[in-house]
């Protein structure tokens, strides 16, 4: 596939540990692969873990057409709301839920022999019996490891007339009464218990219950009361700050991204791209007030400070 670039003695047994190195702190590590094993992963994602089971009925995250907006609009028209995520989502799953996930998925694959070598696929995407963050195979893998979850949980709801989704971590379950939501976090975590026994867990910190009349905010979406979905005021907010003074006072601008600016073009284009997939009818607006070249300029990271 590589055209002699890379050797396939290499990637079938080299030595992985030279191959990155690890920034952030101990608490929250961050894994940084090399050109090399990134090449790595980007044929294993190719061919084998964007090919995993997934339940695409309720998991919106890692996967090609789908957006934030899709897992929070299904909750669109109900008024209870329970929120959680999932701590030390990717650490927190290990070598053998991660064996089982490719075995599972074998005859799903490209690759005919995948069944021959998943110790070695699994040592060239985990650290230390573990998935890192870092990883561009993480994302995937989380995917597949969480299909039987996946499923248990949809099928609870299903029974019980409540809407689930899910979106990397963050876990969305929403009903019309609610009276069906109670207890809901204790059915969650004990699926979580009996499928990964103390290795993954529900952040009981993050865990939220909410109704209409509140501000219900989902995934940085919010719910309006006739059940419209739109970006939260809050950043709308920022980012015409940020693009008024970018027309009118570039100091300022640059104040207001701590002197970065290309970690704030960058910033801002992220932002942008985010409120295009979820609410384009506002992106038009930005485009009229600030100028159709300015937004466009900053949507494609092209916006300069000369």
């Amino acid at each position: 596939m590589y055209h002699g670039k890379y050797e396939f003695l290499d990637f079938i047994s080299g030595d992985v540990s030279v191959n990155y190195e690890v920034l952030g702190t101990d608490e929250r590590p961050i894994v940084s692969p090399n050109k090399k094993l990134k090449t790595y992963h980007s044929f294993l994602n190719l061919f084998v873990f964007q090919h995993l089971l997934v339940n695409e009925d309720v998991v919106f995250s890692y996967r090609k057409g789908t957006r934030v907006l899709d897992a929070v609009i299904r909750h669109a028209a109900n008024r209870y709301f329970y929120q959680t995520d999932l701590s030390n989502f990717f650490q927190s799953l290990k070598t053998p839920v991660i064996k089982q996930t490719i075995e599972e998925s074998l005859d799903r694959f490209a690759v005919d022999d995948v069944g021959s070598h998943i110790d070695r696929i699994i040592d060239l995407v985990t650290i230390d019996g573990s998935m890192p963050v870092g990883f561009s195979t993480s994302p995937h893998i989380s995917n597949g490891c969480l299909y039987h979850f996946d499923n248990r949980l949809q099928e609870y709801c299903h029974q019980g007339g409540l809407v689930f989704t899910r979106y990397s971590d963050d876990l969305i379950i929403s009903s019309d009464n609610k009276e069906s939501l109670q207890g809901i976090d204790k059915t969650v975590g004990g699926i979580l218990q009996d499928l990964f026994a103390d290795d993954l867990t529900i952040n009981e910190g993050k865990s939220k219950f909410s109704s209409r009349g509140q501000k219900i905010k989902l995934l940085g979406l919010v719910i309006h009361h006739d059940g419209n979905v739109s970006v939260d005021s809050k950043l709308k907010q920022d980012v015409e700050v940020l693009l008024h003074f970018y027309l009118n006072d570039r100091k300022r601008f640059l104040d207001k991204l701590d002197g970065d600016a290309k970690g704030g073009i960058e910033r801002v284009s992220g932002y942008l791209n985010y409120i295009g997939t979820v609410d384009p009818d506002y992106l038009d607006k930005l485009r009229k007030k600030y100028g159709l070249t300015v937004v466009d300029m900053f949507f494609h990271r092209s916006a300069t400070l000369g």
